[in-house]
């Protein structure tokens, strides 16, 4: 009778904790209502930057085009037509002759150009054009520095960590970029090179260096590497489910969607704790104008709310979400 008195225990309290993981769960219904109050914003913050600095920026225009183009997959109504707009309007200025006319925009640029190559793959809603996406690749190969890396572009280098930490990211996210446009003699030389440079870097101390680390291995079919790199980066996340722009920083929304990008993009199923613990986190510090407050990533501006992290923090927060959502497209 005790043995099954134990037994009948043991199967109820199963059964409790089942439940409670149920209701815990965040369901899809308010994720996506969270992405729809996230895009006006968007939508609005991004036009403004269109027309008034009239510029294509690492920061705020590719991921204005991309958080849209991949709402539009996701089959959020009116969301294709505005980032078509915006991405034939980020092809004229890159591939427009800068001010000199020494070389085309996009090459002082070329983070913003690995964004949109990433942020609009061929079976998207909106996908890059053959000929802008052959001209972003060509851009990117033609800045390639010897040793094998690449400048970050803009005010990249000014941010709250080493600056040699901010050069593998680009590299990173610019072999990301052109390994997904397919593989030819040049592409492979320019991987050959970089890779051979990134294999000298340490451990970083920002998030995204990590996230970078496992799409890229992901990419390249390092099986050992990816599973390896995805569990350094799940040993990260913060109680609240969370990660930090710099990993011992508390979290935002920028690191948190980030990661939540790069975990779905390499496999992760929506059951595994971490993603929910992400995902509850974005979806329960979302603020009323529908965006995140997130602290600068400048080393002269972490200690406030910046507008442009918001931005950019609320982007990433969106496009996370967007990746868990089932009738998710590429």
């Amino acid at each position: 009778m005790k043995f099954l008195a134990l037994t009948m225990l043991l199967v109820f309290n199963l059964n409790i904790l089942r439940v409670t993981q149920a209701e815990d769960r965040v369901t899809e219904d308010y994720v996506r209502k969270t992405i729809e109050k996230s895009l006006p914003y968007l939508e609005e913050a991004g036009v403004s930057w269109i027309e008034d600095k009239k510029c294509v920026t690492c920061h705020r225009v590719s991921f204005q085009t991309w958080s849209f183009n991949k709402a539009a997959s996701a089959g959020f109504s009116e969301t294709a037509q505005k980032s078509k707009e915006w991405l034939d309007w980020s092809i004229a200025k890159s591939v427009e002759p800068n001010e000199d006319g020494t070389a085309l925009s996009g090459e002082t640029n070329v983070d913003g150009l690995a964004q949109l190559i990433i942020a609009h793959p061929d079976g998207s809603s909106v996908p890059l054009p053959a000929e802008a996406r052959q001209q972003f690749v060509e851009m990117i190969l033609k800045t390639q520095l010897e040793d094998g890396s690449w400048k970050p572009a803009g005010q990249l280098p000014l941010q709250k960590r080493p600056a040699p930490e901010t050069a593998q990211v680009s590299t990173m996210w610019n072999l990301i970029a052109i390994q997904q446009t397919g593989n030819n003699e040049q592409i492979e030389k320019a991987d050959a090179k970089a890779k051979k440079w990134l294999a000298k870097s340490t451990p970083g101390l920002s998030t995204e260096w990590y996230a970078t680390q496992i799409l890229l291995a992901d990419i390249t079919g390092e099986t050992e590497r990816l599973q390896s790199e995805i569990e350094r980066l799940k040993s990260l996340q913060q109680d609240d489910g969370s990660w930090g722009w710099l990993t011992a920083e508390p979290g935002d929304a920028l690191a948190t969607g980030q990661t939540l990008y790069a975990l779905k993009r390499v496999g992760l199923s929506n059951d595994d704790p971490s993603i929910q613990k992400a995902i509850r986190f974005l979806t329960s510090t979302q603020t009323e104008q529908g965006s995140w407050s997130v602290h600068g990533t400048k080393a002269k501006k972490k200690e406030n709310v910046e507008e442009t992290a918001v931005y950019w923090g609320t982007a990433w927060a969106t496009i996370g979400l967007l990746e868990t959502l089932e009738n998710s497209k590429p």
